[in-house]
């Protein structure tokens, strides 16, 4: 009775809010960290209890709802898929999408804007070994002074140095503190300079493209919008190819394969070779369009087309080399799921943009936000990389609960 009665004094949504806290902080920098708050998370979500209450909230989400079905219409295709075993272990990943409801049930709105600074902690303490990296000041086994990731693979790591270098702009502009001004101007410029020391072109072109949004966004007059962002894009472009000996060799070599695509059909460069699978998945969709092929056989109709552009290493040897990762979340669930899931899938992004926010520094990197998930759901299988599936969890529950706190103030003035 005693310890039942200690339970129900503690307080829970104090204990989810710093571990919310602390989840956005390993999220750069621990995987292990990442599986430890989120699985505490659930825990004391679970001890809070409230469930009444909890399903009100969520109830007409519809972006939750949306992925609620996306999950449900991917676990049924098991199924339909040739190798259960394979299909249950692809799908368990998405555990971590639950912790969504978990975050947007518990989070106070005091919190926010401690998610964003220990995010941007994380990212710093990343940022710190990544020079130390390239500087070869100390060495990390696995990362070379070439494309210095301490933590994570290039391209999640660029996308979410871009994602930290919007987040930075905002800072920048808004803090009144001198010296906090000076620290955000410091960390914006180191953090630029990383992306472009760092392999990945995901976030570099990421960072371009978010560029032109902020100034599309921002500008009254369209016409000098798009004009002044384009050359703003272009003269980061500019400098950053003619400073950062990373950056121009990724941009030549990048030129190069294409040339070698085009003139020579040879598609074993990293561009070519996702613009051939993209090509091979898109044909592959016909031959099961509207349930799609199942998890674990989305090469089945595609192994030969796969071999005669000499993609063999993109196929996995689940038995049979039926599954083929086709490097674009769009082109995966297309011939996966069918136009069933696919549509699901689209939803999400649709549920999401929709999700109205009047606060202009947060809608705007709602806007960054939902452009760097796009833009990295093209090249990557998002919601199977634990980094991409964690960032979307937390800021999509944090841009969320944003939104219903606005909408609550309204409702009260």
């Amino acid at each position: 009775m005693s310890l039942t009665l200690t339970l129900r004094k503690i307080n829970y949504k104090f204990i989810l809010n710093y571990f919310i806290v602390a989840y956005a902080f390993c999220l750069p920098i621990s995987k292990a960290g990442i599986s430890l708050f989120g699985g505490l998370l659930i825990l004391f979500w679970l001890l809070d209890a409230n469930y009444k209450e909890k399903y009100y909230a969520i109830k007409n989400n519809t972006l939750i709802l949306s992925l609620i079905a996306f999950i449900s219409f991917s676990v049924l295709s098991v199924f339909w898929s040739s190798d259960t075993f394979f299909a249950l272990s692809y799908l368990k990943k998405y555990w971590h999408l639950f912790l969504i409801i978990v975050i947007y049930t518990s989070l106070d709105k005091k919190y926010i804007k401690y998610i964003f600074s220990s995010f941007l902690a994380g990212m710093f303490i990343s940022e710190i070994i990544s020079y130390g990296i390239f500087f070869e000041f100390w060495t990390k086994e696995g990362v070379s002074p070439n494309d210095p990731s301490p933590f994570l693979d290039h391209t999640s790591y660029s996308a979410l140095l871009a994602f930290t270098i919007f987040i930075l702009m905002y800072k920048i502009m808004l803090i009144t503190n001198i010296k906090w001004r000076i620290f955000y101007l410091i960390y914006f410029f180191t953090a630029v300079s990383n992306l472009f020391i760092n392999g990945g072109r995901t976030g570099q072109v990421i960072f371009f493209i978010g560029i032109i949004i902020i100034g599309f966004f921002n500008i009254k007059c369209k016409f000098r919008a798009i004009f002044v962002s384009l050359l703003g894009a272009l003269l980061f472009f500019i400098a950053a190819y003619n400073i950062s000996p990373v950056f121009k060799s990724r941009m030549d070599t990048a030129l190069l394969d294409m040339k070698k695509m085009v003139y020579e059909n040879n598609y074993r460069g990293s561009l070519p070779a996702r613009i051939a699978l993209w090509k091979i998945g898109s044909e592959n969709f016909l031959s099961s369009p509207l349930m799609g092929t199942g998890i674990g056989d989305e090469a089945q109709n595609s192994k030969e087309d796969i071999k005669r552009y000499q993609l063999e290493s993109f196929m996995s040897t689940n038995g049979v080399f039926h599954y083929v990762d086709y490097h674009n979340a769009f082109v995966q669930y297309l011939v996966q799921l069918g136009i069933v899931g696919f549509l699901l899938f689209l939803s999400i992004f649709y549920f999401f943009i929709k999700i109205k926010i009047q606060s202009w520094v947060y809608f705007n990197l709602k806007l960054l936000f939902i452009g760097v998930y796009i833009l990295w759901s093209m090249i990557g299988l998002t919601f199977h990389l634990n980094t991409s599936l964690v960032f979307f969890v937390l800021f999509s529950s944090v841009f969320m609960k944003i939104a219903y706190f606005e909408k609550i103030e309204k409702n009260i003035n």
